[in-house]
């Protein structure tokens, strides 16, 4: 009978495939001691990546609430690391760059939108589309300092046009999957393009918002803009159950702020 050295799941029989009887103690014990070891590490792993998990969040944490004293141009992963209570090359350990913290924030509060958008009651997807603005407004009015930071572009463009796309794409995306949804319920006409108008969509967002975050107007004026500029964008797209709704939509909108300029 003879082995080869190491753990029990090494050991070979070279003279028989059947196991001796004054094996089993051992080869019961070597397998305990190894699930042991394997427990083990697998618990020190787990809390290794919670440890991790709990200092990211932190630091997105910290940044979130940066951008709204310093904003985008200002923040600095030094004060990141301060304000998170860790090092900073804790900072670059767990993110490779300012730009991938900020796209984490920006994932972060796109996912808060997204599941208020979910949970809130609509008869059909038209409606939550418009929804979807009251509760974009909402959140604004709530944290205007941090949506006036991260919204905010430069005129140039220059070097933060990565971080435009950040914010834009994933937008995008959310109102392209609306618009598609309100093809496949029969809202809009079947020729529609959803990346189209889904990208419409943003444009029209970002005028709002440009005269929101500068202070020209009001959180209700954005409300009754953003509205008006969507159902004024998706007219034209819609079918014979749509269509009505929109233009009713469109003159209510229109009389509102037109008395709101007038006063």
């Amino acid at each position: 009978m003879v082995y080869k050295s190491g753990t029990y799941s090494d050991f070979v029989n070279l003279d028989s495939d059947a196991e001796p009887f004054h094996t089993k103690p051992l080869r019961e014990g070597m397998l305990l001691a190894e699930s042991a070891v394997d427990r083990v590490a697998a618990a020190a792993g787990s809390r290794r990546e919670r440890a991790k998990g709990e200092r990211r969040a932190r630091i997105v944490r910290a940044t979130y609430d940066l951008l709204r004293d310093v904003g985008v141009e200002a923040l600095s992963m030094k004060a990141v690391a301060a304000r998170a209570g860790v090092s900073l090359s804790t900072v670059y350990n767990l993110f490779d760059s300012k730009q991938e913290v900020l796209a984490r924030v920006f994932d972060q509060d796109l996912a808060h939108f997204e599941a208020r958008v979910a949970a809130a009651p609509a008869r059909d997807v038209l409606d939550r589309i418009f929804d979807a603005l009251d509760i974009a407004a909402d959140l604004y009015e709530a944290d205007p300092a941090f949506y006036r930071a991260i919204l905010w572009r430069r005129p140039s463009g220059g070097g933060e046009l990565r971080l435009e796309a950040t914010l834009r794409e994933p937008r995008i995306a959310f109102w392209r999957t609306m618009v598609a949804a309100a093809v496949r319920e029969g809202w809009l006409r079947r020729d529609v393009d959803p990346a189209v108008v889904g990208a419409l969509m943003i444009q029209i967002s970002g005028g709002v918002l440009g005269d929101w975050i500068a202070g020209d107007i009001t959180i209700g004026t954005l409300r009754r803009e953003l509205k008006l500029g969507f159902a004024a964008a998706l007219h034209p797209f819609a079918t014979r159950a749509a269509a009505p709704r929109l233009r009713d939509l469109i003159a209510r909108l229109h009389r509102e702020l037109s008395r709101a300029r007038n006063r």
